[in-house]
């Protein structure tokens, strides 16, 4: 049974990042479903210089100033270094699908930097900050998703030649 699921997601790895992708662009892009992004356009079309803030490139000082912060599951502070690692996981877990290079480096090195180029495209039209901890985090969370894709691939696999 766990081969035939992983069969089918091998098979559709590519289509099912697209869609992954195009999620993570609407989410961390255009902010959906949060009204900044139509905010911003209405900010352009007026005319009115955008104002942009510098980028924070110190590693690990937001995130030691959120945990410190956090004072429970459910704070703000929480949930936003949760979601930067969960958000993605499905990088990690989908890329050694499709690529022939599935080494935990190369894997690492196109989370980061992918997570590196939606950081800027933030930062550079004005719609949110360029955060080094966002990268960092997010690289974590394409760690954990290729945890997972080895372990499943290798439960797949043993259970195969059985």
């Amino acid at each position: 049974m766990m081969g035939k699921v992983f069969g089918f997601i091998k098979k559709y790895s590519v289509w099912i990042f697209i869609l992954y992708f195009l999620v993570l662009i609407f989410v961390l892009i255009f902010k959906f479903p949060s009204p900044i992004f139509w905010k911003l356009i209405e900010h352009w079309k007026s005319g009115k210089e955008i104002y942009i803030e510098p980028p924070h490139l110190v590693p690990f000082e937001i995130i030691t100033y959120y945990v410190k912060s956090a004072h429970s599951f459910s704070d703000w502070f929480f949930k936003n270094l949760m979601c930067n690692i969960v958000m993605f996981m499905p990088c990690g877990f989908l890329v050694p699908l499709f690529v022939r290079r599935n080494k935990w480096w190369y894997v690492l090195l196109f989370g980061s930097l992918l997570s590196l180029v939606i950081e800027l495209t933030q930062w550079a039209i004005g719609i949110g900050i360029f955060d080094i901890d966002d990268v960092i985090l997010n690289s974590f969370g394409t760690m954990i998703g290729f945890g997972i894709y080895k372990l499943i691939y290798s439960v797949a696999l043993k259970n195969s030649l059985d």
